[in-house]
């Protein structure tokens, strides 16, 4: 289980809401509030959208604790951007600490991430593996069930050079279908925790899913309206003016817990740029009976 957020708005620096923030996102590594283990210390990840007229994304990782990475505080201090994701890393058991298993993922011009864990993985791998295109089975570098996830996302979308924010939501949710019912005819049946992100420079699709009913997804926020610093790290104020920005994350960055809306579970959050916000129940089968 891991630590995620994702920022569209205007053009930014991202150390406030990684580094500044009461409850920032290197916080989060150490001391994260809406998990038992607390520590995401297994690596870290950001992907930013350049400012210039450039449509891939710029990608950072690295396998040190985000709190004591150099390069990491230097890149959010200087870089600013108008879009970015950025993750912490707790390896599920058995996952190596590795550059190729920090998140996030990219190709072309998408971004990807996960917090959560396909469990019981090695049962379905080899089916998965099976489903993939020659083009989806080259994005695999590491081992991972996110980067995975991934692969098999960008085959539902049939690598789309433009997608709608319909195409996207469409893909993942034939994805985690997918997902379930290998896991389902494996024999899969404990839970699997999905909390998915992709982003394609504009549109962005984060889920908040658990397959088993009874069982509590890994937690998931989301929220509108403008970053201030103050002297206590940042406030969020929230409103739905031309310059407000839209941030979904694991965790809230302040402390004002009515500032946040918590998505419900097995939901899908769907934003455009900065300039709507909102969630939907997942469309799909046997949620009731995996």
């Amino acid at each position: 289980m891991c630590r995620f957020l994702t920022y569209s708005g205007p053009k930014a620096l991202m150390s406030p809401l990684i580094f500044q923030a009461s409850n920032s996102l290197v916080m989060q590594s150490k001391y994260a509030q809406k998990r038992k283990v607390p520590t995401n210390a297994d690596g870290f990840g950001l992907g930013w959208y350049p400012t210039q007229n450039d449509p891939i994304p710029a990608t950072f990782v690295n396998v040190d604790p985000a709190w004591s990475n150099r390069n990491l505080k230097m890149i959010a201090e200087k870089v600013e951007t108008q879009h970015y994701f950025a993750h912490v890393r707790d390896a599920s058991k058995g996952m190596p600490v590795s550059q190729a298993n920090c998140h996030p993922f990219s190709c072309m011009h998408y971004l990807w991430m996960h917090n959560g864990r396909l469990d019981q993985f090695d049962k379905f791998r080899r089916q998965l593996l099976n489903q993939l295109s020659d083009r989806a089975f080259s994005l695999i570098k590491g081992n991972t069930d996110s980067e995975y996830a991934f692969a098999l996302f960008m085959d539902k979308l049939e690598f789309a050079e433009q997608a709608s924010l319909s195409q996207l939501e469409q893909a993942m949710e034939e994805t985690i279908a997918t997902i379930m019912t290998l896991r389902k005819d494996a024999g899969a049946d404990t839970n699997a925790f999905i909390n998915f992100a992709v982003t394609d420079g504009k549109h962005t699709v984060v889920t908040r899913f658990a397959t088993l009913e009874g069982v509590k997804p890994a937690s998931l926020f989301f929220g509108r309206g403008e970053i201030r610093l103050c002297q206590e790290g940042i406030d969020f104020v929230p409103h739905d003016n031309d310059d407000a920005c839209i941030i979904i994350c694991s965790e809230p960055p302040t402390d004002e817990s009515d500032h946040w809306v918590k998505v419900e579970r097995n939901h899908m959050v769907s934003a455009v740029a900065n300039e709507r916000v909102s969630q939907r129940r997942l469309d799909l089968p046997f949620q009731a009976d995996i």
